[in-house]
């Protein structure tokens, strides 16, 4: 969500008589939105300013109106919050990834506690969310070992990320403070290269990921036709040289919703990364999900993990991946079914079972929509169930019939705080289980990102 959607804003009036785009007006910031908007009410009427920090006074253009809400844009700030600081990044004034350059970190994450609580209570209809502080991730810059770059239809402009005032444009970001050093200088070295290449190619998104086992990042291209004969010529080159340990090539419809959808294709080198959490390693297949933030997802799957219990438990895992979460869930000897519906992560899963010695783990290879509707209709229960769903959460009334599988508690690791409020007001809908606690966590520092354990329990 960025801002403009309704998970993101608060309750609101009718709009003000004579408000219009184009419109200059005076507000006072309150609150920071979901998303990262300056929150101001003309007249009770819900306004969203870009950049703009609670307790100050500003001057706005109004950029966009609808019944809910309006959008400005600051022209002026008349009056500066004293903790507005100086951003780091050269590019924060032009560049979309970041929201929040201009707040300390320490209130970055008091901000995003009260976003959790804001949206829990809005759209949960919790009265008192059992939020707690946000965990705060190891480091604030130079922690992300994957990010996804899109290409410009601009002649001689690189792929890079979209741009603040016009998400369809492309800025390209050398110097970006996100992602790990040397996972940047790849994308820097690349650029040189990328700027030439043809766009007649239909080269997409670029992809760039790395592992704590080794220093070179794989890329994978997505794009709607098949690899250009100069792209295949420049994948060789770079493996060889060390730049990429490999390049890949994934063709997709631009109609699929998927990120991972399409098959891909062995440009040169090798398909996978390597990554260590904990005393476990994993092989991740480029294109396939996994954390961004390692250290950080680490820490959480030891939280989840330590909320199942000691003993020997049944638990039904949604969304399994890569296999990572699974394995800290299967420690001790716990009875774990694991669910997932693409089939190359599936496959990753169960050879990162093996290769770490887990061989009791059920894997179950399905579309989780259906899987969800028949052990519902089956009767079918586990103590726990364990879930780390995509953006849009679970599938509509998914959350009511999963209420009717698990017996004793319920641990949603939900990457969008909007969805999670609207699944926990499913689950907690006919009284039979209840919101203990909610963990926020800050994988994705000085950006909108939010992501959120919640514990349900029955009673």
């Amino acid at each position: 969500m960025d801002g403009s959607e309704p998970g993101a804003v608060p309750d609101s009036s009718l709009p003000p008589a004579g408000l219009h785009p184009g419109a200059q007006v005076e507000l006072e910031i309150g609150t920071l939105a979901y998303g990262g908007a300056g929150v101001a009410r003309l007249d009770g009427f819900v306004v969203l300013v870009d950049r703009a920090l609670p307790g100050e006074r500003i001057q706005a253009e109004i950029t966009h109106l609808s019944r809910r809400f309006a959008r400005g844009r600051v022209l002026q700030i008349v009056s500066s919050s004293p903790h507005r600081q100086d951003p780091p990044c050269r590019h924060e004034p032009f560049c979309g990834g970041c929201a929040y350059q201009a707040l300390p970190y320490p209130l970055q994450l008091e901000s995003k506690r009260a976003q959790v609580r804001e949206l829990l209570q809005r759209i949960g209809k919790v009265e008192s969310p059992p939020v707690g502080a946000v965990l705060p991730a190891p480091a604030s810059f130079g922690y992300r070992r994957r990010m996804s770059y899109t290409f410009s239809d601009e002649e001689s402009v690189g792929p890079g990320l979209h741009r603040r005032a016009d998400p369809a444009a492309v800025l390209e970001v050398p110097g970006c403070l996100l992602p790990e050093p040397h996972l940047q200088r790849t994308y820097e070295r690349l650029l040189e290269d990328l700027r030439s290449l043809e766009n007649s190619q239909s080269s997409r998104h670029l992809e760039l990921q790395s592992g704590s086992c080794s220093p070179s990042p794989v890329a994978l291209f997505r794009g709607g036709s098949l690899p250009s004969r100069e792209l295949r010529r420049l994948a060789d080159t770079w493996v060889q040289g060390g730049i990429l340990r490999g390049v890949l090539w994934m063709q997709q419809d631009s109609t699929r919703s998927r990120p991972e959808a399409g098959k891909s294709q062995l440009l040169a080198g090798v398909a996978y990364v390597e990554e260590v959490l904990a005393e476990f390693r994993l092989r991740i297949p480029a294109g396939t999900f996994f954390q961004a933030n390692p250290p950080l997802a680490e820490r959480i799957f030891q939280e989840i993990a330590g909320r199942c219990g000691e003993g020997q438990e049944s638990i039904l895992e949604l969304y399994a991946g890569v296999g990572a979460l699974t394995l800290f869930l299967a420690r001790g000897g716990r009875r774990v079914t694991a669910v997932e519906g693409n089939p190359d992560s599936i496959r990753a899963a169960r050879e990162n079972a093996r290769l770490n010695g887990f061989h009791a783990i059920e894997w179950i290879q399905a579309d989780i929509r259906d899987s969800i509707a028949r052990w519902a209709r089956d009767g079918a229960a586990f103590d726990i169930l364990a879930l780390d769903p995509p953006r849009s959460g679970l599938p509509r009334d998914g959350a009511r019939q999963l209420a009717s599988v698990a017996r004793r508690r319920i641990l949603y690791l939900s990457c969008d705080p909007a969805t999670l409020a609207r699944d926990v007001r499913d689950f907690i809908s006919d009284g039979s289980w209840r919101l203990k606690e909610v963990l926020p966590v800050d994988f994705f520092p000085h950006t909108a990102g939010i992501e959120c354990l919640a514990v349900l329990e029955k009673g």
